[in-house]
């Protein structure tokens, strides 16, 4: 935290330089480097800001391929605070620069980001159709990049664009669950997983986290608790030990859905709360507690149901006896 706050007020000197200087690449990339900070506290509106200026520098100042980085951090802030046409526009924009440069990398990230902005509207409606399809095309393109990335890297390095490679198996993984296809997201995931493995990836990479995370879903839906325990404990690990808060509250959610499932209802509660916490500690997470704190109502409420029907069995059982009696 302490290199975070040095890192802040380093980025800030620096960009108060170069505008004072006239130096636009300095001042848009450290304008960038501010919102990026911000954005991994969770301070996604104060983040924009920034983002904002670095977009207007660049625009006016440089080349477009210098948008590039600009418009994928527009559109991941925009996407956490799920303003989806704004994400996508920004994400659009980001891919068709991608394809005027002829970069595979950047329309691989492009394609990732869209199909991510397209999942979670998928997920949000009852029966969006067309977003699932979209997000489906996505993912499968941003793969097809990772691949033909990876088999002609620009450079002699056997782990180039690995970390793409594995959060692509993810995301597909991922869209397979939601889709009730539980067997092929299994597969695609344990694969991602083994990648790591095989590839001798660090253990404490955000894409591991998310795979153990998938995979903590996907055993819960096939009611196969240990090793969704497993999975979602590994995932929180991981993100306590990077510092990743965001992913640590979307941990301790699913372990609270998982001690829900098996009517450890107390244990649920203490899962929540920890979440909440985390939220919490986050400036504009809103969205994210409040389902925390609807997942706790609901848990409340099956206590409740729980009390009451344990209450009216013990009368019947009274009432039983005493008749019984004479």
């Amino acid at each position: 935290m302490a290199r975070d706050v040095e890192k802040f007020k380093s980025a800030k000197r620096s960009y108060l330089i170069a505008k004072e200087q006239g130096n636009r690449y300095e001042e848009a990339m450290c304008a960038n480097v501010i919102g990026d900070i911000l954005k991994n506290r969770g301070e996604y509106v104060e983040a924009l800001k920034w983002l904002r200026l670095d977009y207007d520098v660049t625009s006016r100042h440089l080349h477009d391929k210098q948008l590039l980085p600009t418009c994928q951090s527009l559109g991941e802030v925009y996407l956490r605070l799920q303003d989806f046409t704004n994400a996508l526009s920004s994400q659009k924009k980001h891919l068709e620069l991608a394809k005027e440069a002829n970069d595979l990398i950047e329309q691989q990230r492009a394609n990732t980001q869209l199909g991510r902005t397209y999942h979670e509207m998928f997920l949000r409606s009852e029966n969006d159709h067309f977003s699932v399809q979209n997000a489906k095309e996505y993912f499968r393109c941003s793969m097809k990049l990772a691949e033909a990335v990876r088999e002609n890297p620009p450079v002699n390095d056997s782990k180039f664009f690995l970390k793409e490679y594995i959060d692509a198996h993810n995301n597909i993984g991922m869209l397979e669950m939601d889709l009730d296809n539980l067997d092929e997201a299994q597969k695609i995931l344990t694969k991602g997983l083994q990648i790591c493995a095989n590839e001798e990836v660090e253990e404490d990479y955000d894409g591991r986290s998310r795979l153990h995370h998938n995979l903590g879903n996907v055993y819960m839906e096939l009611r196969m608790w240990d090793e969704a325990r497993k999975h979602i404990e590994e995932d929180i690990k991981i993100c306590k030990r990077i510092g990743h808060c965001q992913g640590e509250a979307k941990g301790y959610i699913n372990f609270g859905e998982l001690h829900y499932r098996v009517q450890k209802y107390e244990e649920a509660l203490c899962c929540y709360r920890k979440a909440l916490g985390r939220a919490k500690s986050m400036e504009d997470e809103d969205a994210l507690a409040m389902q925390i704190e609807q997942n706790m109502e609901t848990v409340k409420e099956a206590i409740r149901v729980t009390k009451t029907l344990h209450t009216t069995c013990l009368g019947t059982r009274r009432e039983t006896g005493a008749s019984m009696a004479n």
